[in-house]
């Protein structure tokens, strides 16, 4: 641990006390973003495991929110984390004179301020830190590995895996850079004690249906679209500096191996990431941080090449203090609720007591409910101490609500609902956090989450589709088919609805008994199918609140006819 910080002095120390209490002020008053509130709902239902995220961040949450419950107490651990990793960043650059550039030159990367050493408790803070520490022991490892090293590894491995899932890169580009690791004794004895650690959370895997990497890795996926290519490149080119990236970059390609095993591995962890979510940015939306874990490596690479050139040195002050100057007033924006938002630009952090305040008396006694956005009930009770239920269309992504069961709440109450106005743009109205919303009463809310849905089977007569739908009921309680909610059974394409109709009307039964069996025919003119579209074959209540769906194709029934 000593070698960690074994080049910092007093004036280190000073800048890291300077910027742990800037991120603590910036805690106090800032409101939690969307994203952080969410995972405060994980932190609130601790598991080995959750829909978006691993669970390590969930943890921290926890415990920091037993100790307070505000807005620091969210965030207390992730402050310490990223103090200590900005502390291992200025231990490797080793500036020992001029630490007003030093300082300049970290904070010009603008992610710096928030997901690698700012203030956010999102997954980013600790996968960053375990990462640079795998990394800087990986340097001790390559050269003399032995029993003590790999148990300290294998549980810092182990420790990123648990934060965010973009450690299986880090690793793999590790291993990529020296594939002499594999024939080392110690480096299987750090995967097996790793996935030893790891065994709770693969079981949580299994037992859930790998709702994680179907998400990531298969539900996320588009047709090939350029312009997520280039939202990628114009993002990685902006977190490594809006204006200094250019010289940042330029660096890079002076930096050299000279057969170094950890400078070999910085290059081939560099390219590797940027490489990679290149390819996936053609079937995705590549998120600017997702190359999070290299950007220290970036620092590292390229420090000694701008400061070993006073040109550059000159150039990259003059690029990168109007960007810092810049980021420190945003941060000053984001914590300032007296300053109005403009447009969308702070609302996910903006005025939360206020319009969680005004939704509750709006309310009137009932339980809160909104349609498809994870972060609001989220929000809503982290600021108000009430329950808050997630409600999705057909359309919206998977979440990690979908595998809970807090609809329990509401089931048979009347509930005020809140839809975005991406849902429906009629009669709306304006939040005090600027958010446009239209409200609902629900009558009597039933819940159709454990109506499973199958296609039996399907042919085309007379220009229709007739597919026979098994629906099984595999809750405890019946599902009321002749109800206020309304059950329909639905088809959609594209994420737009095509049809959807009562299942009542379409089969006369009034009641579904748990574990009965309702079978019945599904009929949809094929002018109305996009046949080269997937069909998504759902239910969902009257107000478009989703059950169970099925994905499947038209050309698998025109064989059938």
């Amino acid at each position: 641990m000593k070698t960690l910080f074994a080049n910092l002095g007093k004036k280190h120390y000073l800048l890291l006390g300077g910027w742990l209490l800037i991120n603590l002020i910036q805690s106090m008053f800032t409101n939690l973003h969307s994203d952080e509130a969410y995972y405060w709902m994980y932190s609130q239902h601790l598991a080995w495991g959750f829909f978006d995220h691993p669970p390590l961040s969930a943890l921290l949450i926890f415990l920091g929110d037993s100790v307070a419950h505000n807005e620091i107490g969210v965030r207390l651990l992730f402050l310490f984390l990223t103090t200590l990793t900005m502390a291992m960043i200025m231990n490797e650059l080793n500036e020992q004179k001029d630490l007003l550039f030093l300082s300049v030159f970290i904070l010009s990367f603008p992610l710096v301020h928030t997901h690698i050493a700012g203030f956010l408790a999102i997954p980013d803070t600790p996968m960053v830190f375990f990462s640079l520490l795998f990394y800087l022991l990986y340097r001790k490892f390559a050269e003399k590995p032995d029993l003590k090293l790999s148990l300290i590894i294998a549980v810092v491995a182990a420790a990123m895996i648990y934060s965010k899932y973009h450690a299986f890169l880090v690793i793999g580009f590790v291993v990529l850079s020296n594939l002499n690791l594999l024939r080392n004794k110690y480096f299987w004895l750090v995967v097996f004690i790793t996935l030893v650690l790891l065994a709770p959370h693969i079981l949580w895997q299994i037992d859930n249906h790998f709702p994680t990497f179907k998400y990531h890795l298969s539900d996320r996926s588009k047709p090939i679209r350029f312009k997520t290519v280039h939202n990628n490149i114009t993002s990685q080119l902006l977190v490594a500096g809006p204006l200094s990236g250019i010289l940042i970059f330029y660096s890079l390609f002076k930096f050299s191996i000279n057969g170094d095993k950890f400078r070999r591995m910085m290059i081939f962890s560099i390219l590797g990431f940027y490489i990679f979510f290149f390819i996936m940015s053609f079937k995705n939306r590549i998120e600017a941080h997702y190359t999070i874990a290299i950007t220290p490596l970036l620092m590292f690479a390229t420090y000694p090449v701008i400061t070993g050139n006073p040109v550059l040195k000159k150039w990259f002050k003059r690029l990168a203090v109007p960007v810092v100057v810049l980021m420190f007033a945003a941060r000053f924006y984001l914590a300032a609720d007296f300053i109005p938002n403009i447009g969308a630009a702070k609302i996910a952090f903006y005025n939360h007591k206020a319009w969680t305040s005004e939704v509750k008396e709006m309310a009137v006694g009932k339980p809160v409910a909104s349609f498809n956005n994870f972060a609001v009930p989220a929000t809503y009770q982290f600021y108000t101490g009430e329950p808050a239920v997630h409600l999705a269309t057909p359309a919206y992504r998977f979440c990690q609500y979908d595998l809970w069961d807090d609809e329990a709440v509401i089931e048979g109450k009347p509930a005020f609902a809140i839809f975005p106005t991406r849902v429906d743009t009629t009669n709306f109205l304006t939040l005090k956090n600027g958010r446009k919303v239209k409200t609902l009463i629900i009558p009597e809310f039933q819940n159709l989450k454990n109506l499973k849905i199958e296609i039996a089977s399907g042919k085309i007569m007379d220009d229709t589709l007739k597919l026979e739908i098994l629906l099984t009921n595999n809750s405890v309680k019946s599902v009321l088919l002749n109800h206020s909610s309304m059950p329909e059974i639905g088809m959609m394409q594209n994420k737009t609805e095509i049809t959807a109709s009562s299942i009542y009307g379409l089969t006369g039964k009034e009641t579904l008994a748990p574990e009965e069996k309702l079978s019945f025919v599904y009929t949809i003119p094929v002018s109305e199918i996009d046949k080269k579209q997937p069909m998504i074959i759902f239910v969902q209540t009257i107000d478009k609140n989703r059950g169970q769906m099925v994905k499947s194709e038209f050309q698998s029934f025109t064989n059938q006819q």
